[in-house]
């Protein structure tokens, strides 16, 4: 893995229980306006892991992209620490994986792998670019290249 894309969800109205929250139309908006901008860094995602929360598979989808993606119920309502291992458990050799999930497991994940960054504030669609090390996703193995909120 070289590039990880961590992006919070699209903008989502209210809903009980909390994971059936779909996403607005705003929020749609902002997932197609965030995979522009993965495009216009010259980026595709190889993989994308996604909590299996509704408003993150929607953000997905909203995104176009077309790569294999996973969801899984880890990256709901997660700390940092649990996004790492999930990306460590993305078998294979993924170029560019995209993360889709919440706040505030992404921000406590891009803290991790590069301490010394200043990372925005994690609005809906917010996506951070980081470089990583050869070798797992870890505290300190990587570093911010940049940022983008709709």
């Amino acid at each position: 893995m070289t590039v990880l894309a961590l992006m919070r969800h699209g903008e989502a109205g209210m809903s009980i229980p909390d994971e059936a929250r779909s996403i607005s139309v705003n929020g749609r908006d902002q997932a197609r306006r965030s995979a522009a901008w993965l495009a216009a860094q010259g980026l595709t995602p190889a993989h994308a892991l996604v909590s299996a929360a509704r408003r993150t598979v929607e953000t997905f989808h909203a995104m176009e992209l077309h790569c294999p993606m996973t969801a899984t119920e880890e990256l709901y309502e997660c700390p940092g620490r649990r996004v790492l291992d999930e990306i460590n458990g993305v078998p294979g050799d993924v170029g560019v994986l995209l993360v889709v999930a919440h706040f505030p497991g992404l921000p406590e994940a891009a803290a991790q792998l590069d301490p010394g960054a200043e990372l925005p504030g994690f609005a809906p669609g917010t996506v951070v670019l980081l470089d990583l090390d050869d070798g797992p996703a870890a505290p300190g193995s990587g570093r911010m290249l940049s940022w983008f909120t709709p």
